[in-house]
């Protein structure tokens, strides 16, 4: 029996990682996805104790996470933390929840079973699954937050294809999609696990009607979701501007090579790229070079990037392009404690340095490590491990903005004024007052389609609402995302990395710009929508008037991930109501779940109406 459930697991764990983006179907396939689970499923249920419910919880986890995360490997010299701590981490996570997801079974007694199979408790498969489900979704939840958070090996990974369920990320984030899909696994492993449950029932009619009852409730809420998606993706978006993009892929490990060949590759696409836009009468707005491209830490290499005795220095080059740049690169940011950051570099037109943005959500164990500055955690870096430190994490969010050639008028049109009243009065002498005269000849605002405000979350970061949020409730129209998965050498991880970053232009209903070393580099509107892209692994550039839309703000903006929260605390809430034994048996504890459901809801309609 043992030898049958790993086998259960091992197949379960096959499915999944099909569904994933991998070297196979380099997008994933949600179809798979849809199945994924129904081998967990039947095989948590079946579980004698919290200790093996522990220990396949525990192992699916693992293997899925070294099967679709194998090229965490080529992670330089920290290929024994992001591989092995990740896998060891991921692993221990998976099994405490399959303890938590113990508890119903462990509550349902073998009478309760009895009655089922006798066509009493109709509610008993649809609460089992809703049980899974929430299990499942509060697991991912759980492993996509905090410092050890890794949303890879996720099932809402492998949905990206299907942009018809995608839509509800604007409401319910990206966990409602899993839930949905661990929702059909549920449907389709309890429609199994009925097969053999009727011959030995004794009111087969009963047991078959209550099924369909469940699957009608599934079919809905599919029904709901594919309706809603339906809308949000065939709906007309006009753009209210345009920013004329040219994004560097110049194909180049930064880990591997020397700076200056990076930089030369990268100056030689631009111009080219520049050149082309010009002659095509497109003046560029903005060009972008992906994270990691200069090595020397700013402030202080402003100075060197300005001098350059052999070559054209990078900001003579700037200059000469007459563009903004924003380029990835280093930032020391506490020389008493040698601190440096993973930053977003600015440069003005002029090749001036304006400032930098620097990562806040920094790969654990890689450029992060707990305790790094105390004198243990040195010792062992340095002389056990063999690097000397690891990145700190930025403090300030930062918005940048740039002019747009596009723009016909750099101010407000006189009827856009905002003051509702006005006195014109003449002095004693009968003259105008010109301070008064002049609102009257040009409006002070200035107009919104004569710039554009944009942030730029690197790499890892397009992943995490924590850090997003806060960049798009400042103002940010468009998302320029700086990436550098060169260092994978795997295709399956370049598509990984843009199918959880893909769900940013659907969550905020805003443009988002992967600027990539080697791949994905892509654009994509607010629904998801490819608008341009490149090959991966190849030398190549982007150019892309980039649409920008009405910056409007989101339910999942507003409430973040509210329905993963909802979720987990009904099910702490079970959890507490059986350690405090006034449960008394699963139906009474959902019909009690779903009243506070029903109050969450009600306080949640009156907050949006205010």
């Amino acid at each position: 029996m043992v030898i049958l459930h790993v086998v259960y697991v091992i197949f379960s764990r096959l499915m999944e990682s099909f569904a994933i983006p991998n070297e196979i179907f380099l997008f994933g396939s949600p179809f798979i996805a849809l199945f994924s689970l129904f081998p967990m499923y039947i095989i948590l249920y079946k579980a004698k104790s919290y200790k093996a419910s522990f220990l396949y919880m525990a192992l699916h986890a693992l293997t899925v996470h070294l099967a679709s995360s194998f090229w965490l490997a080529n992670f330089r010299d920290f290929a024994f933390f992001t591989l092995g701590a990740s896998a060891l981490g991921t692993a221990v996570e998976a099994g405490l929840i399959g303890i938590i997801f113990h508890i119903l079974p462990e509550q349902q007694k073998n009478t309760d079973s009895i009655e089922e199979n006798a066509g009493k408790h109709p509610f008993f498969s649809f609460i089992r699954m809703m049980w899974f489900c929430s299990a499942w979704t509060s697991w991912e939840w759980l492993k996509s937050t905090g410092f050890l958070a890794y949303p890879w090996g996720t099932l809402f990974v492998a949905a990206h294809k299907w942009k018809l369920l995608t839509q509800i990320a604007d409401i319910t984030g990206v966990w409602g999609i899993t839930f949905l899909y661990a929702l059909f696994s549920a449907a389709f492993a309890e429609g199994i696990q009925l097969r053999s449950r009727i011959q030995h029932s004794i009111a087969q009619k009963e047991c078959i009607s209550n099924y369909r009852q469940s699957v009608r409730f599934v079919g809905a809420f599919f029904l709901a979701a594919g309706l809603y998606g339906l809308y949000q993706y065939s709906l007309p978006r006009v753009p209210e501007k345009y920013v004329n993009t040219i994004a560097v892929q110049q194909n180049i490990d930064p880990w591997e090579t020397k700076e200056q060949n990076s930089i030369g590759i990268s100056k030689s696409l631009t111009e080219q790229a520049v050149l082309s836009s010009r002659e095509q009468g497109e003046e560029p707005d903005l060009i972008i070079w992906s994270e990691g491209i200069l090595s020397h830490a700013f402030p202080a290499a402003r100075f060197f990037y300005e001098n350059n005795p052999e070559d054209e220095s990078l900001s003579a080059f700037i200059a000469r392009m007459g563009v903004p740049f924003i380029i990835g690169g280093i930032t020391f940011v506490n020389p008493e404690k040698k601190h440096y950051s993973n930053s977003a570099i600015f440069f003005d037109k002029n090749g001036a340095y304006s400032g930098f943005y620097s990562k806040m959500h920094l790969v654990p164990f890689a450029e992060a490590l707990p305790f790094k500055d105390s004198a243990i955690m040195k010792f062992f870096t340095k002389n056990i491990l063999k690097f000397s430190s690891t990145l700190t994490q930025g403090k300030q969010y930062v918005l940048f903005k740039i002019p747009l050639h596009s723009a016909h008028y750099n101010t407000e049109p006189l009827e856009n004024r905002k003051e509702t009243h006005a006195t014109i009065s003449l002095n004693n002498g009968g003259a105008s007052n010109p301070d008064t005269t002049w609102q009257f000849i040009k409006n002070p605002e200035e107009n919104k389609k004569s710039y554009v405000c944009f942030t730029t979350p690197i790499c890892f970061e397009d992943a995490f609402p924590e850090v997003c949020t806060p960049l798009f409730t400042m103002g940010s129209e468009v998302f320029f995302n700086i990436t550098n998965d060169s260092w994978s050498k795997t295709a399956s991880a370049e598509y990984q990395h843009f199918a959880i970053a893909s769900y940013l232009s659907i969550e905020y209903r805003t443009t988002l710009v992967r600027c990539t070393n080697s791949g994905y580099s892509v654009v994509l509107d607010p629904a998801g929508k490819t608008v341009d892209n490149l090959d991966i692994f190849k030398t190549d550039v982007m150019c892309t008037k980039v649409p920008v839309f009405t910056h409007k703000a989101t339910v999942f903006s507003m409430y973040g991930d509210w329905f993963a929260y909802t979720i987990f605390t009904l099910c702490s809430l079970y959890l507490l109501l059986v350690m405090l034994k006034i449960q008394e048996i699963p139906s009474k504890t959902l019909f009690f779940a779903l009243q506070i459901c029903s109050c969450i809801r009600t306080t949640y309609k009156k907050h949006v109406n205010q």
